[in-house]
């Protein structure tokens, strides 16, 4: 039984790259679709000024595309340590959990952003919002990959920290 759980475990290591991978490109869409929205209404993201200078709005863009880059990045790691038989355990767990919580934000900022053509039908943004919830759950909810990656970090097993 306990090599049948140990396997359950190990594809899960392989398989939460993956859905970190469809959160972050739900989320890169988002942002690119937001990126269009924000520049039609004459919103101008300048990554060279300073933040408190930019408007609200573009300023929160350069923050959301900046925690999407650290999920990306994460995934990227947990993904190629999946395919060199690198144990990935922490790193998945930690992508996953990454990548899924800015899946939600990003797409929520973005319905917010877009103000009433978020919330139309007329961008995806609405469904990109609703659909990348069960991204941040599915293999796991936040609390689960975060005792992963606690239990990865101090060395303690399942029964040691609960």
């Amino acid at each position: 039984m306990e090599k049948g759980f140990a396997g359950v475990m190990q594809t899960f290591d392989n398989t939460r790259p993956l859905v970190a991978a469809m959160a972050i490109g739900v989320a890169r869409a988002s942002l690119e679709e937001l990126r269009t929205v924000l520049e039609d209404a004459g919103i101008v993201i300048d990554y060279d000024a300073p933040v408190n200078s930019l408007p609200h709005a573009a300023a929160e863009f350069i923050r959301l595309e900046s925690d999407w880059e650290a999920a990306y990045q994460l995934t990227l790691k947990s993904g190629w340590m999946a395919d060199n038989k690198v144990p990935n355990s922490m790193n998945a767990s930690m992508a996953k959990a990454k990548a899924g919580r800015v899946g939600s934000d990003v797409t929520l900022k973005a319905v917010e952003l877009a103000g009433a053509l978020g919330y139309s039908e007329r961008t995806l943004l609405e469904k990109w919002a609703r659909d990348s919830k069960i991204l941040d759950i599915f293999e796991g909810t936040q609390q689960i990959q975060q005792l992963i990656i606690a239990r990865r970090h101090l060395d303690l097993t399942s029964a040691q920290l609960k």
